[in-house]
């Protein structure tokens, strides 16, 4: 799957243990593997647009995040990853 493009690594505002801020730019299927935890948790994705969140997810394996978004291209979008190093 093709990796999702890093807009801002928000870990500088948002240094706490267990949490990775991270916005990124992504299409349907794109993936972002952590930076910081070896096993991802949980992830609370945020569309960063008003637009429709109709199949809008975000799916988790190991250390990678994958986005979904049904037909999205170049969404910007807010990822909350929980994990352990």
């Amino acid at each position: 799957m093709a990796a999702a493009t890093i807009l801002q690594d928000i870990r500088e505002y948002c240094n706490v243990p267990g949490i990775e801020v991270v916005r990124l730019e992504v299409s349907d299927g794109e993936t972002y593997a952590s930076r910081k935890f070896s096993s991802i948790m949980g992830v609370i994705p945020g569309l960063n647009s008003d637009n429709d969140l109709a199949g809008f997810n975000a799916t988790y394996s190991g250390k990678t995040v994958t986005v979904n978004h049904t037909g999205a291209a170049d969404r910007v979008v807010t990822l909350m990853i929980f994990g352990a190093k």
